[in-house]
Formats: C-alpha cells, sequence, structure tokens
C-alpha cells in the first residue's frame, strides 16, 4: 500500500497501486519481452510453458488444498491453468518438468495470502490474452495446437476478471487481510519474475 492510496480505496485498487513495480519488472522480463517478438524460437516457447507448468502446478496444488479445507464464497473450480498447460505440453510431446531451481512460493495459510496470489493469477490471465493473439498471428498457435494456457479463458476472459474483481473488493474493509494480499500478491510477482529469470534456454533451440 502506498501513501498515496487511501484506506477506504477498494482492495483491486491497492494491489494495484502495491504491486505495480513489481508487475512492471515481470511485464519487462526478458524472456517475455522476446515474446512477443516475430521470431521467438520453439524451443524457448516450450521451455517457457515447462516453468509455468511448474510454478502454476506448485500454487493451484495450495490453492485447491486451501479451498477444500476453507471453502470460500467464489468459484476458482473452472479457473485452473495447470490443464491448459497439460495440454499445451502434451500437443508439443514435452512431459513437465521441475523447475531447476527452488522458488520460495508464498504459503497460503489465509484467506488474505489467497486473494493476493489469484489477484496474480487472474490478472496474467487478463494480460495473456494479449499474448495469445500474437502467438496465433505470429506463430499461428491456437488453443488446439500449443497455446491453450495463454488463451485461457478466451471470450469468457473479461467477465471472469470482472467477477474477481468485485469478489475480492468485498474485502476492502478488512485492513489485515488486505495487508496479507497485498503481500502476497508482492511475493507472487516476484516468484514469477525469479523463475523467468532462472529459466534455462537452450542455444541449440534456437532457429
Amino acid at each position: 500500500m502506498t501513501e498515496q492510496t487511501p484506506p477506504s480505496t477498494k482492495l483491486r485498487i491497492r494491489l494495484r497501486d502495491a504491486t505495480a513495480p513489481l508487475h512492471n519488472q515481470l511485464n519487462q522480463q526478458p524472456l517475455l519481452v522476446a515474446l512477443l517478438s516475430n521470431d521467438f524460437p520453439l524451443g524457448h516457447y516450450q521451455q517457457l510453458l515447462g516453468t509455468y507448468y511448474s510454478l502454476y502446478d506448485q500454487l493451484e496444488v495450495d490453492i485447491k488444498c486451501y479451498t477444500t479445507q476453507q471453502p470460500i464464497a467464489f468459484d476458482y473450480q473452472r479457473r485452473y491453468k495447470t490443464p491448459l498447460l497439460l495440454k499445451d505440453l502434451t500437443y508439443w510431446q514435452l512431459l513437465p518438468s521441475p523447475l531447476g531451481c527452488q522458488i520460495a512460493l508464498p504459503d497460503i495459510k489465509s484467506l488474505g495470502q489467497l486473494v493476493g496470489i489469484l489477484y496474480v493469477l487472474e490478472g496474467s490471465t487478463l494480460g495473456a490474452s494479449f499474448i495469445a493473439k500474437h502467438l496465433q498471428q505470429s506463430y499461428g498457435y491456437t488453443p488446439s495446437t500449443g497455446s491453450a494456457f495463454f488463451n485461457g479463458y478466451g471470450e469468457h476472459t473479461q467477465s471472469y476478471w470482472q467477477s474477481f474483481i468485485t469478489y475480492i473488493n468485498g474485502y476492502s474493509d478488512q485492513p489485515d487481510l488486505v495487508a496479507q494480499a497485498i503481500d502476497a500478491a508482492c511475493l507472487t510477482f516476484a516468484c514469477f519474475t525469479q523463475a523467468l529469470t532462472n529459466t534455462q534456454l537452450s542455444p541449440s533451440e534456437a532457429k
């Protein structure tokens, strides 16, 4: 939370403002910047999918565990991304593998931590829709040919985002939850940047 963000501000805005530097750092990560070029090697794309699989698999196991033990007033069942990543990896005839280094992803021990992590994941899905369009236009990758993950919710992406924002804004007047959500969101952004930066790209895969 920044000094310019009043305590009465909706949670979505407070998360946006607090995570802005880390969000920008992730957007400027060289691997993601290269992905939006017109000559991104297929091998690098496949390695990127593998990194995302490792991250989402760890996070979504914890999400499912927490929401099973502590049901929330929000249906996340249709939002899991690991099946989409498995679909992409299977299309490319690849097997998922763990990250080459340990990434200290945030634990989910409270509703606030869950909300913060989901904010990053759902926001990433919103941004991924632009990547999906680029992948189809530049490389011909579609949801059925290796780009299901970036396509996310397809035509429902915007409505899914709005329903998520409506849900988390309902907690705007809970200071402890807000603080936990901000901390978890910041850590999640940092973990994603670290994982992508540590992804070892094989020179032999270059076009």
